[in-house]
């Protein structure tokens, strides 16, 4: 048996079978969800209808058929009104579809948890990188090395001396000093790349170590960068001298570096190359020149310094 009610949004009446009464069911007009209260809640009763009463008469035999005339005097019967049928909505899928859902995000969860858990310690938390950042006023701790790169003598260094170098030449300076403390007995040179000429420190290659440093610090303290510094240009005159090592400090691009780092190769020579706070383009230059020669690079910015 079918109950007819009145969908609460657009106020049309409709069927739904009395089976999914207490349940819900879409409106076959505007397709909105509309709850079917059942027959104790009163509602279905009141648009049900009340029961018919009982007949008061019994009806004619078969054979005492009520003549034609009757018939005819009592019309035809009266139309019925159509009333669509709704489609019910059974509730218990959409609970079950969203609790799919929140099934899946904890599974999500969990394997995400997990893996942390895997690749941490027994205390879950992650292990630190296999390579820590070092901080550029640090040397290795065996043998001759620039930061913790592991260099051989003789060796030259070359600072870029362009204005651009103002915020961060301390920090080459005393990368310089450690690096030369470092080298005991291997020969050494500083090269100050400056705006139209570039000034050289120790041009005999002096012996390294403690002393050494020491003695090129003051020097390497009146040293000012400014104006603009032809890199490419003193690295060409540094290879004429054919060094084991050349360490660079810059923080901009060179012109070319593929052609410097093969002429390096051909002769033997090294170079490692030191970016302080170079930009993208600076630090694939440098690591262009180190990585064709064999060498290795370092960058460094902010607190590195």
């Amino acid at each position: 048996m079918a109950i007819k009610i009145r969908c609460q949004d657009c106020k049309k009446k409709i069927s739904i079978d009395e089976a999914f009464a207490g349940g819900m069911c879409r409106c076959p007009y505007c397709k909105a969800l509309v709850y079917v209260e059942d027959a104790a809640g009163g509602r279905g009763k009141a648009l049900v209808g009340a029961r018919p009463a009982a007949p008061t008469h019994r009806p004619a035999a078969p054979d005492q058929a009520a003549p034609a005339r009757a018939i005819a005097e009592a019309g035809t019967p009266t139309e019925v009104e159509h009333v669509p049928m709704a489609r019910p909505v059974k509730i218990q899928g959409i609970i079950t579809i969203v609790l799919l859902v929140l099934l899946v995000f904890m599974i999500g969860g969990a394997v995400a948890m997990a893996l942390m858990y895997l690749h941490g310690d027994r205390d879950g938390v992650p292990p630190p990188p296999t390579t820590q950042p070092v901080t550029i006023d640090v040397t290795s701790r065996d043998g001759a090395s620039v930061v913790d790169i592991k260099i051989v003598a003789p060796v030259i260094y070359v600072l870029d001396g362009g204005s651009g170098m103002r915020s961060v030449f301390d920090s080459a300076r005393i990368a310089v000093l450690n690096s030369v403390t470092s080298l005991g007995n291997g020969k050494f040179s500083v090269v100050f790349v400056g705006e139209g000429r570039n000034k050289v420190i120790a041009p005999e290659m002096a012996v390294g170590g403690k002393g050494a440093a020491e003695k090129i610090a003051p020097i390497l303290q009146e040293m000012i960068p400014s104006g603009a510094a032809d890199i490419g240009s003193a690295l060409k005159t540094v290879l004429d001298t054919e060094p084991k090592t050349i360490v660079l400090f810059t923080r901009k691009a060179v012109d070319d570096p593929a052609g410097l780092a093969g002429r390096a190769k051909a002769q033997g020579t090294v170079i490692h190359t030191i970016v302080l706070d170079g930009d993208p383009e600076a630090i694939e230059s440098m690591k262009k020149l180190a990585e064709d020669t064999g060498g290795k690079t370092r960058t460094f910015s902010g607190a590195s310094l």
